[in-house]
């Protein structure tokens, strides 16, 4: 009867250490993308243990001790969003962090710049992962097919690299194109960190400076984390915004972009997760790569709000996020009910009646 107790004790202990844990470490919380992950990689490999992980990238002392955090759980592999968890975790390979524990990233804008690899096609270190962004000159190819312009704004984060050398590249792009850039970083707190008070004020100083469209590009303080308020001040002074990321169309009052799913972004790294976990490839020979196909989505609702309509053209290949049709009369005021604008919902163009 011992040995049957000992024989089973060792069983459970054999199939808990079977299954496979992966720490989750994202600034967003479970979300869309992290959800598709889950299910894509369970469906490639069968069971996992997944733990979800919430670091403040405002505060820094809640990123320096992500290390500890994400090592205290054991994962097997570690899912990061963002090039700011992505660096607190791995490092550069100039200056390791988490070195020995397999990490899959999504949306980090440029690998090479972060200094996380050196080379895209083969990492030589313990990651990989997907780059969410289209190349810079097809995204303003884009923004000119819906208006051209001669005047592009941005604001930006000045402590996050990221936003930085988006600003740099910016600079040769828009000379290229025979475009003028205004840029202005938004203000920093005593303490030294992004204030995001100052955004309003930024977003109206570059339209002053004849803007005549603010760019979110991948900057995870201004075009993600407070893409409500960078987007809302940009509609309060009727400078339309376009967005290299999806959400600051889909939750927020951006007005076009052009960009990677997420849902697609997500199968991707659950599917080079599998591979790690399987033992089918080593993560140092798994190519960075940026998904070759992009959807372009337009906000009719910051169109309504700004009287800036697409052409039809465009309107030929993107998507359309519709404002709400209004509703019944009502029967007792008889007055007309309609949804609040943060309730438009995107459907394809094919639907849209």
């Amino acid at each position: 009867m011992k040995i049957c107790w000992l024989w089973l004790i060792t069983m459970i202990c054999g199939l808990a250490h079977a299954t496979p844990h992966v720490v989750i470490v994202t600034p967003r919380g479970d979300t869309k993308m992290e959800q598709i992950f889950e299910e894509e990689l369970v469906r490639r490999i069968g069971a996992v243990r997944f733990t979800l992980i919430v670091p403040d990238q405002a505060n820094r002392a809640s990123m320096s001790e992500l290390r500890e955090k994400v090592l205290k759980e054991k994962p097997d592999l570690i899912y990061s969003w963002g090039t700011p968890t992505t660096v607190a975790l791995a490092g550069t390979y100039e200056w390791p962090v988490i070195a020995d524990i397999p990490i899959v990233f999504g949306i980090v804008a440029d690998p090479l710049s972060a200094k996380l690899v050196k080379n895209l096609d083969r990492p030589a270190r313990n990651i990989t992962g997907t780059s969410h962004l289209a190349p810079l000159s097809v995204q303003l190819l884009a923004l000119n097919e819906y208006h051209t312009i001669k005047t592009l704004g941005v604001v930006y984060n000045p402590t996050e690299v990221n936003a930085r050398n988006m600003v740099e590249s910016l600079k040769v792009e828009t000379k290229k194109l025979g475009m003028t850039l205004v840029a202005e970083p938004v203000g920093l707190t005593q303490d030294g960190r992004p204030d995001p008070k100052t955004i309003f004020e930024k977003v109206s100083l570059v339209k002053e400076q004849g803007a005549q469209w603010l760019y979110l590009g991948p900057d995870t303080f201004v075009s993600f984390t407070h893409r409500k308020l960078t987007t809302d001040a940009s509609l309060k002074a009727r400078l339309p915004a376009f967005s290299a990321n999806e959400s600051a169309i889909r939750d927020a009052n951006a007005l076009l972009g052009l960009f990677s799913p997420v849902e697609n972004m997500a199968r991707l790294m659950a599917w080079k997760a599998s591979q790690i976990l399987t033992n089918q490839a080593k993560v140092e020979d798994i190519p960075i790569e940026t998904l070759q196909r992009f959807s372009v989505l337009v906000n009719m609702c910051a169109a309504t709000a700004l009287q800036l309509f697409p052409p039809l053209g465009l309107l030929n290949y993107a998507a359309v996020r519709v404002p709400p049709v209004p509703q019944n009369t009502s029967a007792t005021t008889g007055e007309l009910q309609t949804q609040s604008v943060d309730h438009c919902k995107p459907v394809s163009l094919s639907t849209t009646k």
